[in-house]
């Protein structure tokens, strides 16, 4: 018997180029899973998110419609990769239940987190958010998405050297070409004395200057990396391109750092 989709749940991350969600899977609560299989309907679940298929009948429509009606839930968890550390879980904070839903209408597009709601069951353990949707009379097949926007935090660059301050200002700076969407700008800040990293230089580089560059507006985590960021001493460059700040190297929650040296006297030999 020939099959058709008629749901899709589309799951998207800003983080990814394609938008791929490869940290999750979807798979439709027990009660959800019952419901298909009375209706002959089959489920494909990928990296991209969950497809319901229906059996046709010779006319080309579903053998066994879905009742109008039909609430089918389905269930968000993480199965890998560094999904805490690439998102922006702000939203989800908090919330005993988590239902991504349409605005009960059976619309196609985005599923948006529903109100908080207190007499909504728990989630089963390990779980991250469920999604809810009521396909009713939308088009066939109805599509839907969640949307998981990036973690934003600062960038921050400890830069460890032997110049002197009058020798020279150094500077962290974004060379991507002029007007390019998203391009950084760094500020010089003081240090503080209760600054962990700051102090963990100083131990390790007895002698050595820090300097510290902070990116004024916070950074969208993304898999493709920077490659424009480069180290300058007054207008030329020294080093480059910078590594990213990696992922796990919150000193703060809302700051990522990358510690980078640039010596401008040579390492002596016996």
């Amino acid at each position: 018997m020939k099959h058709a989709a008629i749901i899709e749940v589309l799951l998207q991350h800003a983080f990814y180029t394609d938008l791929r969600c490869p940290d999750l899977s979807i798979e439709p609560s027990d009660a959800t899973a019952r419901l298909l299989r009375d209706h002959r309907c089959l489920w494909r679940t990928s990296s991209q998110g969950v497809r319901v298929l229906s059996p046709l009948d010779p006319t080309g429509q579903p053998f066994l419609p879905l009742p109008g009606d039909a609430a089918l839930l389905f269930y968000l968890a993480v199965r890998g990769g560094d999904f805490a550390a690439i998102t922006d879980l702000t939203s989800l904070r908090g919330r005993s239940a988590p239902v991504f839903a349409d605005a009960g209408a059976g619309t196609d597009g985005e599923l948006r987190l529903a109100p908080a709601d207190p007499a909504r069951p728990r989630l089963p353990p390990g779980v991250l958010a469920a999604v809810e949707i009521r396909p009713g009379s939308a088009p066939r097949p109805a599509r839907f998405q969640v949307s998981f926007p990036a973690r934003q935090a600062r960038w921050a660059y400890y830069c460890v050297t032997d110049l002197a301050p009058a020798a020279g200002e150094l500077a962290v700076v974004d060379a991507s070409p002029a007007g390019a969407a998203g391009a950084l700008r760094f500020s010089a800040v003081t240090l503080e004395p209760t600054d962990p990293v700051a102090a963990q230089i100083e131990r390790r580089y007895p002698g050595m200057r820090c300097a510290c560059f902070v990116s004024d507006q916070p950074v969208a985590a993304r898999a493709e990396p920077r490659r424009s960021l480069e180290l300058r001493l007054g207008p030329d460059r020294v080093a480059g391109p910078l590594p990213n700040p990696s992922l796990q190297s919150a000193a703060k929650e809302d700051l990522l750092f990358q510690i980078i040296m640039y010596r401008a006297q040579p390492f002596q030999t016996p």
